[in-house]
């Protein structure tokens, strides 16, 4: 710079010429520099937006699905994240476009990954999540949900309780006729839902956990954190579950190993029977109670209908009434009608007679003329013929005479 300009000092600016070769070579090792620079900020605006929202349900749209079975997602139209398979729901089928709700786990700075957000929707934090945004109790705090075990797409539990006695933490989560569950269930793939009342007694915890199941008895050890439940025989397919799930949710829910075993009783053979007939007495008496609820309700349908038919029948009644007023007017309009019809008849009919009468009188009186004429006749030709014979003969044109 002293050679360049020997007057200059320090933080004075120095101007000089530089050739094209060594513009474009400084052009060539700073435009790496400067993309990187410019990810590098992308990276820390994405860390600064979702280090916040971790944990948080996220709406993200369906970009594409990779032939992996990867599939990626958009977020707020210039974030992108990928949803593994791992992390989806089994028998979950995505396309272009969807709106999927997902959870987020974990946001990375790692500039080697390809996303830096950490999706899922097997999470049983994304259960939790949907419930508190379905439920207006459980988003006040007046219903508190203690745990949550999934096993994504086929079955679920979820434990719940109230801070207010007036408030019941299991119909709140159902809601009216089962709609707030239901919309978790329809985002989750059809997964089945059970919603478990907590308790602070371990044993009444259990026992809610493990429904539909009846207990018998149970053994708890807190030093191995080991429950042993005994159920009756005809209760250890409900306690365990298709494939075992029931038993699997209640022991992540409540936190301790379960072991079921049915219980063994050691009765008489007349105990036995006696206890399968009261069993068969109880089937049927049940059967027979449905029956008469199935009766009673039909003819409570019957009656239903029955009223139905005679109100139609009174509304019928009525309208008839009224047609039958209008058509008795009608019918009397109709009969002077027809009367008078008749009387005109009757009168044509009359001087029809006359005239026909008349008729067949000048008939006969032009029978009588022609009879009369027919008779003058013969009486002329009666006196013709009289006068012809009283004249004389002529033979050969000569008159006789007498001698």
């Amino acid at each position: 710079v002293e050679e360049i300009d020997p007057e200059a000092g320090l933080g004075d600016e120095v101007e000089y010429e530089i050739s094209e070769r060594e513009f474009q070579r400084i052009a060539h090792s700073t435009r790496p520099i400067i993309f990187g620079s410019l990810k590098e900020a992308e990276r820390q605006m994405v860390v600064s937006t979702f280090s916040e929202k971790i944990g948080e349900v996220l709406t993200g749209t369906v970009l594409r699905v990779e032939p992996n079975g990867r599939v990626s997602f958009s977020f707020q139209n210039r974030v992108e994240a990928y949803l593994f398979k791992r992390e989806q729901i089994h028998g979950e089928n995505f396309t272009f476009g969807d709106h999927v709700r997902v959870i987020l786990l974990d946001v990375t700075d790692n500039p080697n990954k390809d996303s830096q957000l950490t999706i899922s929707r097997t999470h049983p934090g994304l259960l939790i999540k949907m419930f508190e945004m379905e439920v207006p109790e459980i988003f006040d705090g007046i219903v508190k949900v203690v745990n949550a075990a999934r096993e994504p797409g086929r079955r679920a539990k979820i434990s719940v309780y109230s801070t207010d006695e007036e408030v019941d933490a299991v119909g709140s989560c159902v809601g009216m006729r089962g709609n707030r569950v239901q919309t978790i269930v329809n985002d989750l793939n059809g997964e089945k839902i059970d919603i478990v009342r907590w308790s602070e007694d371990i044993d009444e915890y259990t026992c809610n956990a493990l429904a539909p199941a009846e207990i018998d008895s149970l053994e708890i050890d807190d030093d191995t954190k080991q429950i042993d439940v005994i159920v009756a025989p005809n209760q250890l397919s409900l306690a365990i579950g298709h494939k075992g799930q029931n038993v699997r949710l209640a022991s992540k829910l409540i936190g301790y190993k379960i072991n079921i075993v049915a219980s063994e009783e050691d009765l008489s053979i007349d105990e036995q029977l006696e206890k399968e007939l009261a069993k068969s007495k109880d089937d049927k008496e049940k059967k027979e109670s449905s029956k008469e609820e199935q009766v009673e309700t039909e003819l409570d349908s019957i009656e239903d209908g029955e009223n139905l038919i005679e109100s139609d029948k009174d509304n019928n009644k009525k309208t008839e009434d009224g047609e039958s007023e209008s058509e008795t007017d009608s019918t009397k309009e109709i009969k002077s009608e027809k009367k008078n019809v008749g009387k005109s008849e009757s009168k044509t009919d009359s001087t029809l007679r006359i005239k026909k009468e008349k008729e067949s009188v000048g008939e006969i009186d032009s029978k009588d003329d022609s009879t009369k004429e027919i008779k003058s006749e013969k009486k002329n030709g009666k006196k013709s013929a009289e006068k012809a014979d009283s004249k004389p003969k002529i033979k050969n044109g000569k008159k006789k005479s007498k001698k």
